[in-house]
């Protein structure tokens, strides 16, 4: 760990530079709705009424600081060039579908239905992350929560992503978050491109590149991700258990509760629309050593119950079905929960 202008910082082994920051001076405090904001260094949750799936056949992930973690009092920050910036501005309006058909923009994902008895604060799932040979666009494995639609859309997204376009032409998996409070118009942004997410552990860090990932037919890794609201009104991300760090209440206009959430994949595709690959480029079948999958997915609802999606509750949202699938197995036992399987080798997808 060297230092650099009074912070310290790593290279990583993806030639990346990371900054220890001073906590309280990070980027996310330059949002005029945070000048004030006190830091919550962990989350407080209502008690939960069950626990969530646990044990599986695949391996845990480790992404972030591997060697050293950032001294007590600073957190990890992804260096980002201005290269990054512009790279990362220019596809942010892309990950959010509107109402309108967009020939770029491809999903395979289960949704919760949205009613007026019910409203969400958290969402979960494990997902086994592998690495899809994207040449052109992105390719998005994603858990979300989300309320409203078009220029109303208020969101937290987290998952997995190859995009070469935005990290300089490198092909590797990486773990992110997004967020907008108006589907992409003017808020919100890639992991921390603006101000907005609240840094808090000391070594894993939205735009980690994941090093160990699954192959098709051999071993496979998995990440377990959670989006959870905490009694204070803050919107937590976790990873295998860790509080990364949180998306305050005041950026998400203080809005109670998400209508719906959701898990799946997502491609956007280049200009020339050839669409790429989405989870393990393998149309979903009954063979998990080759397809990508979700595993104990699972939603908390308004009265703090953790469930998953059962019939009559959710829609599977397929636009392009000769490219993306999903293959949904409903609950399958206590360890593997309520599970599925998605993606697709993509190609011409058409509208």
């Amino acid at each position: 760990m060297k230092r650099s202008s009074g912070c310290l910082l790593q290279q990583t082994e993806f030639g990346h530079i990371v900054d220890c920051i001073d906590i309280n001076k990070q980027l996310a405090f330059d949002h005029p709705l945070l000048k004030d904001h006190k830091i919550q260094e962990r989350p407080h949750f209502s008690k939960r009424t069950t626990k969530n799936a646990g044990l599986s056949r695949n391996r845990p992930l480790v992404i972030g600081l591997q060697q050293n973690a950032c001294p007590s009092g600073t957190v990890p920050i992804r260096r980002t060039t201005k290269a990054d910036l512009i790279a990362i501005r220019s596809m942010s309006n892309n990950i959010y579908p509107q109402e309108a058909k967009d020939p770029n923009f491809h999903r395979a994902v289960i949704q919760m239905r949205t009613s007026e008895f019910h409203s969400y604060i958290g969402v979960n799932g494990n997902i086994n992350v592998y690495n899809p040979v994207v040449k052109e666009g992105s390719s998005y494995a994603v858990m979300y929560v989300m309320n409203g639609t078009d220029d109303k859309l208020i969101s937290i997204t987290t998952g997995w992503m190859v995009s070469p376009s935005t990290y300089k032409g490198t092909p590797y998996s990486y773990f992110f978050t997004f967020w907008t409070t108006d589907g992409s118009q003017k808020t919100g942004c890639f992991n921390i491109a603006c101000p907005g997410f609240v840094q808090v552990d000391k070594r894993v860090y939205p735009g980690s590149p994941i090093s160990n990932i699954s192959i098709p037919n051999g071993p496979q890794f998995e990440i377990g991700l959670s989006i959870s609201k905490a009694e204070d009104g803050n919107w937590w991300v976790t990873k295998d258990q860790i509080n990364i760090g949180y998306f305050p209440a005041a950026i998400l206009n203080n809005l109670a509760n998400f209508e719906t959430v959701g898990w799946g994949g997502i491609v956007v595709s280049p200009p020339n629309g050839i669409s790429p690959p989405m989870g393990s480029g393998i149309f979903p079948d009954d063979n998990y050593k080759h397809t990508s999958q979700f595993r104990a997915i699972q939603y908390r609802n308004n009265s703090g119950v953790l469930d998953g999606p059962k019939k009559y509750t959710y829609d599977i949202i397929i636009d392009s079905p000769d490219c993306y699938l999903i293959d949904f197995h409903g609950y399958i036992g206590e360890f593997e929960g309520y599970t599925f399987g998605f993606g697709g080798p993509g190609g011409d997808c058409g509208i």
